[in-house]
């Protein structure tokens, strides 16, 4: 039996596993080892470090006593251990041991969750080389690189989608930006923590059912970021460009109500906190204009070309969307497509009704045979009984 030295382990948690993943994969930049104290002094005075945009840090100061403990009792040149849930992930040989001055511009303080440890860092950090065992991204980004490079793709658009959940307003925006590029890389991000938001691996699976089923899916690349909030809510727009640049992406499509890129006029022209970003990236930005559904033009419009008042105006608020979801109702088919909506149904409410096969039998028509239904089954029949129109 192997004997594991704990004092040259580092706990760490699921969000600060992803954001190693993101450097090490060279997601946000070609730089890809945990800064020292001068680099990432650099990083603080000027937001760029060897000529590419960097908002934040990459300093290593994992909190907590026993953490901090270990990082200070520490030797140049001694490897140590991340651990996370109790199983090794990767390692890093230590550089150099120093304290920490701006804990704020931490790449690992970047997920702005108030009243929570998950995302503090300690007084002192460590620099050095490191591997993260799981090869899941990086061989997901080499698949969409060498796709780019064997087409020969020179209109490659991202797009950041958190699909919580998956509804109508994200495929318009979904086909408009296919419509207009050879491939679109679709990244899904994790939502913060909350009670009222979807599991991620059940969002995954609407995405990729809606793809597979509506969509050309040879044009269309799903990243899942399953293990990092750096991108939740659309908190970190510098570090969306970033990402989608390393992917290859030409263009990033945004929402005009992103939260983060602080849209504003100069000399009546409409800019963003992102434009030099993105100069100095060559990569474009596209702001969409806000959708809604109106209840005259009875379609998908913008607000921009809709000549018709608020008053006809349905927003898409996830927020709206989860509550129906959560109490069990099926939202209306103009907010979302009903085979989504029974996907996420079926998985929250999986043993919902005490005589399923009675109900499904007294509601629903049959060839004369008792037909076994699944819940996904139900909530689709369920809905072509609402949208009956003879009597209504």
């Amino acid at each position: 039996m192997v004997s594991i030295d704990k004092n040259n382990i580092i706990n760490i948690n699921q969000d600060t596993y992803g954001t190693l993943s993101l450097i090490k994969n060279q997601i946000l930049g070609k730089f890809k080892r945990l800064m020292d104290a001068s680099e990432a002094k650099s990083v603080y005075q000027t937001g760029y470090f060897r000529g590419e945009p960097m908002p934040y840090a990459y300093t290593f100061a994992p909190f907590g006593r026993r953490n901090q403990a270990i990082i200070r009792s520490v030797k140049q040149g001694q490897k140590l251990e991340f651990a996370l849930n109790g199983n090794i992930v990767g390692h890093m040989i230590v550089s150099s041991v120093y304290k920490l001055e701006n804990s704020h511009n931490s790449i690992f303080a970047a997920r702005e969750i108030e009243f929570s440890d998950d995302n503090k860092t300690g007084k002192y950090a460590i620099s050095g080389e490191f591997e993260i065992y799981d090869n899941s991204l990086a061989n997901i980004k080499q698949r969409v690189l060498d796709t780019i490079k064997e087409k020969n793709y020179q209109k490659v658009t991202a797009l950041m989608l958190t699909a919580d959940p998956f509804n109508r307003l994200h495929e318009r925006l979904v086909r408009m930006t296919i419509d207009k590029a050879d491939i679109t890389i679709i990244f899904l991000i994790c939502t913060l923590e909350n009670r009222r938001n979807l599991d991620f691996k059940l969002r995954l699976k609407t995405l990729e059912y809606f793809i597979s089923n509506f969509l050309p899916s040879e044009r269309v690349i799903v990243v899942p970021f399953e293990n990092t909030y750096l991108f939740s809510n659309h908190i970190n727009p510098v570090l969306e460009c970033l990402a989608a640049y390393n992917f290859g992406a030409t263009k990033l499509v945004v929402g005009q109500n992103h939260g983060g890129i602080g849209m504003f006029y100069d000399h009546n022209q409409p800019n963003t906190i992102l434009d030099s970003v993105t100069k100095n990236l060559d990569i474009e930005l596209i702001v969409m204009p806000e959708l809604v559904y109106c209840n005259q033009c009875r379609t998908i419009v913008s607000t921009k070309t809709c000549p018709h008042g608020q008053h006809h105006h349905i927003k898409y608020k996830s927020d709206t969307l989860k509550e129906l979801l959560f109490s069990g109702i099926l939202p209306p088919a103009i907010l979302m497509r009903k085979e989504i909506s029974a996907m996420i149904l079926s998985t929250l409410f999986p043993d919902r009704f005490e005589n399923f096969q009675k109900i499904c039998n007294d509601l629903f028509p049959n060839v004369g045979l008792l037909e076994e239904r699944t819940q996904n089954d139900f909530y689709l029949d369920l809905m072509g009984l609402y949208q009956t129109t003879s009597l209504t």
